[in-house]
């Protein structure tokens, strides 16, 4: 299941990975704290010397205050420490005082982050919306879920295990309805007039991000994610609307916060001619081509879909699907996030992730703070965003627009 945008997912590159064996001395909780920032492949010293290192070189200042407070804690703080706590929680503050992207993650929470860049989930395999109304809107469900033949598309759940949606509240109700693979969740259901009860067992499903249809000879693809799913099951899509003998292809990027560049990337180069795809700058200002496409690519008129939440490696595709001169980009001005972050794994199964370098689409003119505007600008009022249906033309003005644009270029 999906819970709509997430601005934060990132575009990243493959992740690099180094291990380091914790040191143990008087500094206990300072060392651990080395130990979770200082890896990767240019630093492969024990923890403890790299600790010296960091106390005396660049981060004095930090390395003196922490000191300082463990002092106190250890003259004076009643209960015993947790280490392990009390490292994670300075590795979380630190990332966090970093910027808006960089994070630390411990062991489960990077074992969650590595199942979500896979697309692994676990829960009943729908997809829904939800405008702050009483109610999640299923969109769709993904191939293989659980909920087939007791959900379909257009059910609106009102309730999850006896509490309402109302109460509940977007992040909370889905949270609830997700848990352990074999467990069932209680859903009450509005179809129409009718209102039921219903029992779905929760299993692991993947969800590649991608859901397609048609609108008479146009191809309509919604793309939610760029995880390392994504790819295969978009291009079987596009392939299966072609051999359908649609004229056009419509990518819908709407609140799509990201995902892995690697994803990305093979998505481009599918339906891109040869050249340039996207280069990183990092902050010494040294500039490289990441990835590149090759001569294979889609002859079909396009048009993609953005609006203010569209960002990171959805922009990119946005973006050079427009610099190439293959698709017409609908819709409002972008988020605006052109930089990358590439995640370490750390010696105690956690994670570091760090802005590391901006990225570029094919021309090399990085959007960051700035976003992609769209060849057709068109924003939605507020009677519009209240009357807004998902896959209908008739009550989404943007999906309207793209629709014709692409139809336009088909018969120009």
């Amino acid at each position: 299941m999906e819970q709509g945008l997430s601005q934060t997912e990132t575009a990243q590159q493959d992740e690099n990975s180094s291990w380091l064996t914790a040191g143990h001395g008087r500094r206990r909780i300072l060392a651990a704290l080395a130990v979770a920032f200082f890896c990767g492949s240019f630093f492969t010293l024990g923890a403890g010397g790299m600790y010296l290192r960091w106390q005396h070189q660049s981060r004095g200042a930090i390395a003196e205050k922490l000191e300082e407070i463990e002092s106190l804690i250890d003259e004076y703080y009643l209960y015993d420490v947790d280490e392990e706590a009390a490292a994670n929680g300075i590795a979380s503050g630190y990332a966090g005082a970093l910027d808006t992207y960089s994070c630390y993650r411990d062991a489960e929470a990077y074992e969650e982050f590595q199942a979500h860049n896979d697309g692994d989930l676990c829960g009943i395999g729908i997809t829904v919306s939800w405008n702050g109304a009483d109610a999640l809107n299923v969109l769709y469900l993904l191939d293989d879920s659980p909920a087939t033949g007791i959900l379909q598309a257009g059910d609106e759940i009102v309730g999850v295990e006896g509490q309402s949606i109302e109460s509940l509240g977007y992040t909370d109700a889905v949270t609830a309805i997700k848990g352990e693979a074999g467990t069932e969740v209680q859903l009450t259901v509005r179809r129409g007039d009718e209102l039921m009860d219903v029992s779905v067992k929760r299993a692991d499903v993947v969800n590649s991000g991608i859901y397609f249809q048609q609108f008479d000879q146009i191809g309509y693809l919604q793309i939610s994610a760029f995880n390392n799913a994504t790819p295969a099951a978009f291009k079987e899509a596009v392939e299966e609307l072609m051999q359908q003998g649609v004229t056009g292809l419509v990518f819908d990027l709407r609140n799509n916060g990201g995902g892995l560049l690697t994803s990305v990337s093979e998505m481009l180069d599918y339906l891109l001619p040869a050249g340039d795809l996207v280069s990183k700058t990092d902050k010494d200002g040294k500039t490289v081509v990441l990835y590149t496409s090759d001569d294979d690519c889609i002859d079909l008129p396009m048009a993609v879909l953005v609006n203010e939440s569209t960002a990171s490696a959805a922009e990119l595709f946005a973006c050079d699907l427009q610099e190439y001169g293959v698709a017409t980009v609908v819709g409002t001005v972008t988020y605006g996030k052109g930089v990358m972050q590439t995640t370490y794994s750390l010696s105690d199964g956690g994670s570091l992730t760090l802005t590391t370098d901006y990225y570029n689409p094919s021309s090399g003119k990085n959007y960051n703070g700035i976003g992609v505007i769209p060849d057709i600008e068109c924003p939605l009022t507020e009677q519009q965003k209240e009357d807004f249906v998902h896959f209908d033309p008739d009550h989404d003005p943007q999906l309207a627009a793209a629709l014709e644009a692409v139809s336009v270029e088909k018969t120009s």
